[in-house]
């Protein structure tokens, strides 16, 4: 339990981003998969869905050395992956989970995943249905499940209504396929930055495949990575910074990054009325708050945010009104009225088991106060949050 006592803050508040777990996982799987050794440098500490999946890859055979502000990863190339003794204990990360769950498929042995309570409760689904498609056993669609492979080529069919993580896990493990995969896409895909940012870096690791219309044809390929990686801020915690800088009245300056924000991001800075967070569902939380602190609005395009570490659309709405402000829940998100002021929670907040849910309900309490059950989980993407927040009035 962490409780938080109202903050003064006037200055110009400084606060920095972890790396983006969307970056370095990806570079892992990638690099994991080369010859050679790879440099990922950052700034700020690795979250534990990092870390989860580096763990996962030395369970596998892959050598990951780790410095404070940079790793090297020592690929297995062409002497493949080895099985694992034990169960892959993925922790909270579902991007974790499906890439190394399609990474095994590549392989002959049962290989076995597990992970915390709350990723045990996220449908797997649209994987491993296109798994077995491909010829793979897989005995669940939930956490804990065993994958057999190897991929056969040939067709499957692949749902990305919910989430854009089976295509970049079938793209990014099949150097570790023996031939063409063909997927038919569902037509209304979501979170498609995030696979653009697959086939972006698998390119600059040599792939030569690239995003078509309704699909993929995805061919195998020999990752050579460039040699060193630089991994940029996590702009999807950017929100809470925009939140604080709402809440106290200053303004926030990011330390040492370059942002280059999304529409969503920018449309958000602007205090757009309306946003369509079907490519960015992760900013849901700071996004409503900050509507309800100004103009009100409406976050639309997000029904598959339901899936995620809790209902993060029923929870969102739970969490403002646990601090005196209202929203109601749509379809496929939330209208919030504008204008709203904080009222100091009477109970802890639930962060329910959501780093997201944590992390905003932490930023809130630091105007007017409260204390947060589980805040500790911000761990996943920010194991900093805590003690930055707390030292904002030193």
């Amino acid at each position: 339990m962490l409780s938080i006592e109202p903050m003064g803050l006037e200055a110009t508040i400084e606060w920095s981003l972890p790396p983006s777990k969307s970056h370095m996982i990806r570079w892992l799987a990638l690099a994991a998969q080369a010859e050679g050794d790879t440099g990922l440098s950052f700034t700020g500490s690795a979250g534990k869905d990092i870390l989860s999946m580096a763990n996962c890859l030395r369970a596998i055979g892959v050598v990951i050395e780790q410095d404070e502000s940079r790793w090297v990863i020592s690929g297995v190339g062409s002497r493949g992956f080895q099985t694992p003794e034990e169960s892959l204990n993925c922790g909270n990360s579902g991007t974790a989970a499906r890439f190394l769950m399609a990474i095994a498929a590549g392989m002959c042995e049962p290989i076995s995943f597990d992970g915390d309570q709350s990723l045990r409760r996220r449908d797997m689904s649209a994987l491993t249905g296109a798994l077995r498609e491909l010829g793979c056993e897989v005995t669940s669609d939930t956490l804990p499940l065993t994958v057999t492979g190897p991929v056969i080529p040939g067709l499957a069919h692949l749902d990305v209504s919910d989430s854009s993580q089976p295509l970049s896990a079938l793209l990014l493990a099949s150097p570790n396929y023996s031939g063409v995969i063909h997927l038919k896409t569902s037509s209304h895909s979501v979170s498609r930055g995030y696979s653009e940012l697959s086939y972006k870096l698998a390119t600059r690791c040599g792939s030569s495949n690239e995003m078509v219309a309704d699909g993929a044809i995805i061919e195998p390929w020999r990752p050579i990575t460039p040699g060193e990686a630089k991994i940029p801020g996590e702009l999807s915690l950017l929100p809470l910074a925009m939140l604080l800088a709402e809440l106290h009245d200053v303004d926030v300056e990011i330390a040492g990054n370059d942002l280059e924000l999304s529409g969503s991001l920018m449309e958000l800075a602007e205090r757009a009325e309306e946003l369509d967070l079907r490519d960015e569902s992760d900013i849901i939380a700071p996004a409503a708050a900050l509507m309800a602190l100004g103009n009100g609005g409406r976050i639309r395009g997000v029904a598959h945010a339901r899936g995620k570490e809790s209902d993060r659309i029923s929870s969102t709405v739970d969490l403002l009104e646990c601090f005196g402000m209202e929203a109601t829940e749509t379809n496929d998100g939330i209208e919030v009225a504008g204008g709203q002021t904080l009222v100091r929670p009477m109970l802890p907040v639930d962060s329910q088991g959501d780093h997201r849910l944590a992390m905003t309900a932490m930023t809130l309490a630091s105007k007017c106060g409260g204390s947060v059950a589980g805040a500790e989980v911000c761990a996943v993407t920010d194991p900093d949050f805590i003690e930055k927040l707390m030292m904002l009035e030193d």
